[in-house]
């Protein structure tokens, strides 16, 4: 018994790959593209991120809001990194859904891009999505999301960018 609560204490610890979402703590300006189809022109609109750090620096809170004047919107999620799986772990949830959006994912060993992939239910077509978001650490100050859908029979295509710029 000694031995199994050993394990779960280390499995339950944050670590080295946690200490990697520190760059993303703070408040954020969002700059965001959003694209509904391949070939078209993306909407613009702009928010605010608060990223902070829950349950003892297991996981990182996010925390979105739109801009006043610009379309409603407000999101929130978390994401760590699961110990037991070896992978970076998040879900969404926002406004405009009443699903949770998971992905799963991992990080380059500079910790400066992670690629985390996941599935959507896209309710105009009625299919599942596979979902592709890349996060990429430009400086202390920058970063941007990259979010890719591919569904059935087509192409992947982005449908979403965001660039943060540290508040």
């Amino acid at each position: 018994m000694a031995v199994d609560m050993e394990a779960c204490m280390k499995a339950g610890t944050p670590a080295a790959h946690h200490k990697k979402l520190e760059p993303f703590v703070g408040t954020w300006k969002a700059n965001v593209k959003h694209w509904m189809e391949p070939g078209t022109d993306p909407t613009e609109s702009t928010g605010i991120m608060v990223n902070s750090w829950a349950l003892g620096q297991r996981f990182l809170r996010q925390d979105y809001k739109s801009d006043p004047g610009g379309p409603p919107f407000e999101g929130a999620g978390y994401w760590g990194y699961n110990n037991v799986t070896g992978c970076y772990e998040g879900f969404w949830i926002d406004s405009m859904s009443t699903g949770f959006s998971t992905e799963i994912g991992s990080c380059d060993d500079a910790a400066t891009c992670w690629t985390m992939t996941g599935e959507l239910e896209f309710p105009v077509a009625g299919s599942v999505m596979q979902r592709r978001s890349v996060i990429t650490i430009k400086d202390p100050d920058r970063h941007v999301m990259e979010m890719f859908m591919t569904s059935p029979g087509a192409p992947e295509f982005k449908v979403m960018e965001i660039e943060y710029t540290r508040a």
